[in-house]
């Protein structure tokens, strides 16, 4: 209604504001006619649920966006303040449900969220659902990166437009970028990592072109050569497939050798012939380890490094070398024969390229709360006991091309950190769980007919 305005609104941002555009398309206006979603996070989805599980970070982000008419940036980056209070929650053991009134300001909204520990309609009622999905009939360009930690989010709408949605107009762009470089412009240098110079793209000003071409009948940006367009790290090339599933040409399938060697177990190929298991026992009593997420909250901030630090809640397996031919190029997915002997559990899954000399490379991170990897929306309790398959399904995207004589290795275990509530297992709310309920540790066996699978672009 403005007289400058021609009628045609187009809107951008990223992270909140990616979830804004998409809440936006709920109610779709005639006047909008793109949105251009960047590391969206998708609520109940990536945040502030991780496929069931909440991290710390929840109440130090509402402080942030809550503390005054914009946001509080002077208390949100005191990164002491915050380690001090969630390793004082951490270390003495107490509820979720109590980490406000430990930090001195209890906050309504944030016990308000924590009502609410499934993806029920508190959250589906933000963005749209199913159907809803089928009516938005504008041109989408939805912008992420591999080390995003809203990658999940930016990519659950992106695969719910195209499960809903029988001609779904759209573009995807994906790379070597973290949060705040999937918006604006990538960080040359990502977790030590230098990226490919033809990542190095200014993806900003890719917007403001996607608009010219959108509202004003200009060219398609170059990038956008087809609908799905990615680089594969380690190639300095990008790469414009029609489909997401077209990211990889291959898979390989491993699975949990039970037979340990050193200080890790065989990653194998070939199901074994004998079925076994691994036994493990984890103290959730014991706290001496303290270990923060420098910056974000679910993707690694440190990619290269010459050590795998090790942590005694997870188990370590490593596959033979690989002949350098192919990327990892998609989402790994897996599913984790277990049984344990309480009722639920938060497990961690991450992979690891080992150079040949020695370096290893972060590529990939899940983890998932076992009572909703069947459905996000109700909470199935495990059966003592009772082996059960725990499904990772909602994993990051990552491309990348391994070197020749590199391992994968995989790192499998229980999720024990203060960056994230902790599970005792016993069903109850994990938000009302302490450390009294984690008298009996964890006894878990992992069976080695667990499979992981890792999508590949072969050359």
């Amino acid at each position: 209604k403005q007289p400058w305005c021609d009628g045609k609104v187009g809107m951008y941002g990223g992270s909140y504001l990616g979830f804004a555009q998409w809440s936006a398309t709920k109610y779709l206006h005639p006047a909008l006619k793109t949105i251009v979603p960047q590391a969206a996070v998708a609520p109940g989805i990536d945040f502030p649920l991780f496929n069931g599980i909440m991290p710390t970070y929840l109440l130090r982000w509402l402080h942030y966006v809550l503390d005054n008419k914009l946001t509080d940036a002077t208390g949100f980056f005191n990164d002491k303040k915050w380690e001090d209070l969630t390793a004082k929650w951490y270390q003495e053991g107490l509820n979720f449900r109590s980490l406000d009134t430990l930090e001195g300001r209890p906050n309504n909204i944030y016990q308000r969220i924590l009502k609410h520990p499934s993806y029920d309609s508190f959250y589906q009622k933000m963005i749209p659902q199913k159907q809803e999905f089928a009516h938005i009939n504008i041109p989408v360009l939805t912008t992420t990166g591999y080390y995003d930690d809203d990658q999940v989010g930016a990519m659950y709408y992106y695969k719910q437009f195209h499960k809903w949605n029988k001609n779904p107009n759209d573009y995807l762009l994906i790379g070597p970028f973290n949060h705040g470089g999937s918006q604006y412009y990538p960080a040359p240098v990502l977790g030590g990592y230098k990226i490919d110079s033809v990542a190095n793209i200014p993806i900003i000003d890719i917007v403001f072109n996607w608009f010219d071409y959108v509202l004003k009948g200009g060219e398609r940006p170059a990038i956008l050569k087809d609908r799905v367009n990615f680089e594969v790290m380690g190639t300095n090339e990008w790469k414009h497939v029609a489909t997401l599933d077209q990211m990889h040409n291959d898979a390989l399938t491993f699975f949990l050798g039970n037979n340990l060697s050193g200080k890790s177990y065989p990653l194998v190929n070939r199901r074994p012939i004998q079925p076994g298991f691994i036994n493990q026992e984890v103290d959730m009593t014991d706290r001496k380890e303290l270990r923060f997420r420098e910056e974000d909250i679910m993707a690694f901030t440190i990619l290269v490094d010459s050590t795998l630090i090790p942590e005694k809640e997870k188990l370590v397996f490593v596959s033979e070398p690989v002949d350098g031919t192919f990327a990892i190029s998609g989402a790994i997915s897996a599913a984790i024969d277990i049984s344990i002997n309480k009722k639920d559990i938060d497990l961690v899954l991450d992979l690891y390229e080992q150079t040949a000399d020695g370096h290893y490379f972060a590529l990939n991170e899940s983890m998932q709360r076992a009572s909703y990897a069947k459905d996000r929306t109700t909470r199935h309790l495990l059966q003592p006991g009772k082996m059960e398959t725990i499904h990772f399904q909602n994993n990051f995207i990552i491309s990348k091309k391994l070197e020749k004589g590199s391992r994968l290795v995989i790192t499998l275990g229980v999720n024990k950190n203060p960056n994230w509530q902790v599970n005792y297992g016993t069903g109850k709310d994990v938000s009302d769980e302490t450390m009294a309920d984690a008298k009996i540790p964890f006894k878990i066996k992992w069976y080695n007919s667990s499979r992981i699978t890792i999508p590949v672009l072969r050359y």
